[in-house]
């Protein structure tokens, strides 16, 4: 009987088969989507618009009655302001190193911990039944949102690579920034239905349930995000803040300044006014007033698109220069009050997202939200400036006065941005922060 051949040899009764072809190249790998396109159904882009949506909704509700609450609770009117103010310190200590932190042990980390930090605060305030336990859920709120502010967008855009970078950065900024005011709009509405049958104690909880929610499945929504644990914290925010004070980055921070004075403007001035050309007998007149404004503020955002992407420093300061001419109008019975705020909203949502967008382009990767904590607390420290003396020149002058003064200071700065970012063209330099992630990649 014929013995079979070894395994890949001929048999001796068949001819010996051809030479194996050489082995093709290997099919070249499929490009990296965009962040926007990555993840099958859900793309991040759509999670990170559902993430925006939810948590501002959540502030939103909480904002339109928590001073109800503390007043409710036995605080007297100054301890109301104590109270705020507290929190509100509190979260400016902490905006600074809270970017440091998520720069160096990961963005989608420091989402998770700011998260769970501002649900919980939400949940303790509106379940605590005094005012100690309202004090400590007031800063556990403060800090949560100082620590999650600015991871999401740097989630994403980390993740952007040189390809169409501009077109992709000015989407993920414009989408973050429509979905914050439609989650406005959608807290507005909901205090006005669900306030008829729900407590206003029971909506802030249910809020913080939801931003609990938003944390639990954060680290499942996101891709994990390289951390940098070589670097110190104090050491990321030196350089941040070295960055942020050069010439290349003042024009974008005076308009910050100056978009931020305007923004905080209308907020302290509108009710205020609002409460003198109506009265306050049907506080429901107060939320369509701002529920119009917020969709004001969502078209304007909305209509960023269509405005030159490639000259955010541009068309920035030129928007933010005409947010307190309406106001001014309205304030002195010009034009009608609704008008002048929908107009001045409008004017808020186009100049925020241009704003956001030349802040992101020009950060590095390394240090983003760092630098974007940097900026904030300088408008943080305008929009404090700006509140304070607003209430200082009513007493003595009057609301319209007022408003036109800080209207003029709005101005004033919008139009030193465009000065500026004319005079140092390294502040609109797009291929910087390219430049300096190729080295940091080398290196």
């Amino acid at each position: 009987m014929a013995s079979t051949p070894p395994a890949g040899e001929p048999s001796p009764t068949e001819p010996a088969a051809a030479a194996p072809a050489p082995p093709e190249d290997p099919p070249p790998a499929p490009p990296t989507p965009p962040p926007g396109t990555a993840g099958g159904r859900f793309p991040l882009l759509a999670r990170l618009s559902v993430y925006t949506l939810v948590g501002i909704a959540a502030d939103f509700a909480f904002g339109a009655v928590f001073v109800t609450v503390i007043l409710a609770r036995g605080a007297d009117p100054w301890m109301v302001g104590a109270i705020l103010a507290g929190g509100h310190l509190i979260g400016l200590v902490m905006e600074a190193p809270s970017g440091a932190l998520g720069d160096r042990y990961g963005h989608r980390r420091l989402l998770t911990l700011g998260l769970l930090v501002w649900g919980t605060g939400f949940v303790a305030l509106g379940l605590a039944d005094g005012l100690a336990l309202t004090v400590v859920g007031v800063c556990l709120g403060n800090t949560g949102m100082s620590l999650k502010s600015g991871t999401l967008n740097a989630i994403l855009i980390n993740r952007v690579g040189e390809h169409d970078r501009n077109d992709r950065i000015t989407r993920i900024v414009r989408v973050g920034a429509i979905s914050t005011r439609v989650g406005s709009v959608l807290g507005a509405a909901s205090v006005m239905v669900a306030g008829t049958w729900v407590t206003a104690d029971t909506m802030i909880a249910v809020g913080g349930v939801l931003v609990l929610l938003l944390a639990v499945l954060a680290p499942v929504c996101f891709p994990p995000t390289p951390a940098q644990p070589d670097r110190r914290i104090g050491t990321i925010v030196l350089e941040s803040v070295l960055l942020v004070a050069t010439r290349r980055f003042v024009p974008l921070v005076v308009l910050a300044l100056s978009l931020m004075s305007a923004t905080m403007l209308l907020v302290v001035s509108w009710q205020p006014m609002l409460l003198a050309e109506y009265g306050g007998e049907d506080v429901r007149l107060n939320g369509l007033v701002m529920l119009l404004m917020t969709v004001s503020l969502t078209a304007g955002a909305v209509c960023a698109r269509w405005v030159n992407r490639d000259r955010p420093h541009v068309w920035g300061p030129v928007a933010s220069m005409g947010i307190g001419l309406p106001l001014v109008l309205a304030a002195w019975d010009v034009v009608p009050l609704v008008a002048g705020l929908v107009v001045a909203e409008f004017l808020i949502g186009l100049g925020g997202v241009l704003s956001g967008v030349w802040a992101q382009l020009m950060f590095t990767d390394a240090n983003r939200n760092t630098m974007f904590s940097a900026v904030t607390v300088v408008t943080l420290l305008g929009s404090a400036l700006t509140t304070s003396s607003f209430g200082w020149m009513w007493d003595l002058w009057g609301i319209p006065a007022a408003v036109s003064v800080l209207a003029v200071f709005a101005f004033v700065c919008a139009l030193v941005a465009l000065f500026l970012a004319r005079a140092f063209p390294e502040s609109a330099d797009f291929t910087w922060a390219v430049r300096q992630n190729r080295t940091a990649a080398r290196g």
